[in-house]
């Protein structure tokens, strides 16, 4: 196997770090102690995952090093990555919230959701593509809220299936919303799941092995992106709605909406080249979100492939 297949698909053969009793400790501690409590353990967290993750320590210090030198800082403290690991442990915790319909302990800001509602006044289904960055949570738990919105996740649940299944537990309505990938019929499911006027949401950041790929630009260097949304949005010809959840610290989200295009109408003959530029300006949207939040960004791999550089 090529260095760029082992580096598509490391992110889901990476293990999980917790075990079930935590997983269903830090739920009990959420759910009853309260969120101002719950989120001291986030510092022995924190502690416990820079002490024994050396592979998630090292990608982010490489995340941090890149975003340093496209800002001409080449240098960064270290406290930049146990903030960053402390970004990601309050977006886990804060999921047991949104999940039990606890949003009232959050000031969520929403941009861009009459983009999202001339869609559902209309009933019309789409695809709406985020990415790891931010978290997804925000999104689907106020989609179960919302009985307007009407959203399936199209995702495998087969990557981190211990957390996964303790979550689902939580809210089961949620678990009812994922398509999962590894299905035969997933795509099946898709199309008609989008027929009914839902939209699928879905993450376009990671190659999984087998999957069809583009080569795009993310932080100044190359890295393969899927095609699988743009081919799949161009066949079905639907709309593709670009979105982030990202944690501003405390109690604080922000939900962006963008439209990144009405339908895809690609020709066969240029089918190749038009998913590239189409996959780029994904890619590029994603570019401007992580530098106006860049600790959200939650892909703790080796996403550019700089251990083999």
């Amino acid at each position: 196997m090529s260095h760029t297949a082992k580096k598509s698909t490391s992110w889901k053969e990476a293990t999980e770090r917790s075990n079930s009793f935590t997983l269903k400790l830090i739920c009990w501690i959420a759910l009853n102690i309260g969120r101002p409590t719950a989120r001291i353990i986030l510092y022995p967290i924190t502690a416990y995952f820079f002490v024994t993750s050396p592979k998630v320590i090292r990608a982010s210090k490489n995340y941090f090093k890149r975003l340093g030198r496209l800002k001409n800082r080449p240098g960064f403290p270290f406290v930049t990555v146990v903030k960053h690991i402390h970004h990601f442990s309050a977006t886990i915790l804060d999921r047991v919230y949104f999940l039990t319909d606890q949003h009232d302990k959050f000031k969520i800001k929403i941009y861009g959701k009459d983009i999202l509602d001339q869609y559902m006044v209309k009933s019309k289904g789409g695809i709406l593509l985020g990415s790891h960055h931010g978290s997804f949570e925000v999104l689907r738990s106020l989609a179960v809220k919302n009985s307007r919105v009407k959203l399936k996740i199209l995702m495998y649940r087969e990557h981190n299936q211990m957390i996964t299944r303790v979550f689902d537990e939580l809210n089961p309505d949620v678990a009812k919303t994922v398509i999962n990938l590894a299905n035969n019929d997933a795509l099946l499911q898709m199309q008609q799941a989008i027929d009914e006027g839902y939209f699928v949401g879905m993450l376009g950041d990671r190659v999984t092995e087998g999957e069809r790929k583009t080569d795009c630009i993310l932080l100044g260097d190359k890295v393969n992106f899927p095609a699988g949304p743009m081919l799949m949005a161009s066949i079905l010809k639907v709309p593709v709605v670009l979105f982030y959840g990202l944690y501003q610290g405390g109690n604080r989200y922000d939900l962006y909406f963008e439209l990144l295009t009405e339908g895809l109408s690609i020709e066969r003959k240029n089918r190749e080249q038009e998913v590239q530029i189409w996959t780029q300006k994904y890619a590029s949207r994603l570019e401007y979100y992580i530098l106006k939040s860049p600790y959200n960004w939650f892909n703790f791999y080796d996403f550019w492939n700089d251990e083999n550089k």
